[in-house]
């Protein structure tokens, strides 16, 4: 609401600003008072009485009114960051304050237990559910106990996840047709992968790490969202490979390894842009998701 008035009453000020130039250059060239009721009776007897009058006032006077015009279409049109306005159909829960839960381990499951996407995707019921199974890649990311007694770590979770190679998982969102993007600096943490697709989609996502981060990213990153753009959502999709604790936001996919997120980025891949409009649009997208993600790094 405080936009719109700010562009309210720039337009207003714009008015103000033409009429008093129309004003100064017809008064200064032609000695005509756009404000005086005589001047403009005077002019309408020329007219009817077929008096010649100089081109230039006309040519003064529709130029000042066109410009005008002009200026005031770039001032109230929407927001030129994504150059039109897009209509986004993600409700606004998506960015809605996230409240963390108490994270307690999550016991590990048997072999044959199905992982349920929770965020609403299209033909997400129709897909296999891939079963949670321990893969060789998640155990690798485990470190393993050492044989001094003394000795066990932790497994790699938070910031600390974030630090190893995750080139395979850009990697799956690359062959699903999304642009991957490099990953900002987030608070405290840093996704593993961030990519962008068509209808204004978002991924991001760890590995090994808890709801929490992620979580709150998601939410930082839907302020900024808001903030910054009139009338458009971005729809963010959060994503936790192996998880360390329970998952209770909807708005969350967990996945037991890669292969599963490959084969749910395979049933889901992004709709490349069908007209020049599309690139156009697709292309401002992605540099306003590049400017955001520069503002991050310095925050």
């Amino acid at each position: 609401m405080n936009k719109k008035i700010e562009r309210i009453l720039i337009c207003l000020l714009w008015l103000l600003a033409a009429t008093l130039g129309t004003s100064f250059w017809l008064g200064t060239v032609f000695g005509f008072n756009i404000f005086s009721a005589q001047h403009w009776q005077y002019l309408a007897y020329l007219q009817a009485s077929q008096t010649p009058i100089r081109p230039a006032f006309y040519i003064s006077l529709t130029s000042a009114i066109v410009i005008t015009i002009a200026v005031l279409y770039i001032l109230i049109r929407p927001k030129g960051i994504l150059r039109r306005r897009i209509g986004i159909g993600r409700a606004r829960n998506k960015t809605a304050a996230v409240t963390t839960p108490t994270v307690t381990p999550e016991p590990t499951p048997a072999a044959d237990t199905p992982i349920a996407p929770a965020a609403p995707r299209p033909a997400a019921s129709q897909m296999r559910r891939p079963p949670r199974i321990t893969p060789p890649a998640a155990q690798s990311l485990q470190p393993a106990t050492t044989t001094t007694p003394t000795v066990t770590p932790a497994p790699p979770h938070g910031p600390a996840a974030n630090t190893l190679n995750f080139d395979d998982l850009r990697d799956i969102f690359d062959r699903a047709g999304y642009s991957v993007k490099r990953s900002p600096q987030i608070g405290n943490f840093k996704p593993a992968v961030f990519a962008i697709g068509t209808s204004e989609t978002l991924w991001m996502g760890g590995v090994g790490i808890d709801q929490a981060p992620l979580a709150a990213a998601m939410e930082r990153l839907g302020t900024v969202f808001s903030d910054t753009l009139d009338d458009i959502q971005i729809n963010i999709y959060g994503f936790i490979i192996a998880p360390a604790g329970a998952v209770s936001d909807n708005n969350i996919l967990t996945f037991p390894d890669t292969d599963a997120l490959a084969e749910y980025m395979a049933a889901h891949k992004n709709t490349p842009p069908e007209d020049a409009d599309g690139r156009e649009n697709f292309d401002a997208y992605s540099e306003y998701i590049d400017t955001v993600i520069n503002y991050m790094d310095k925050t």
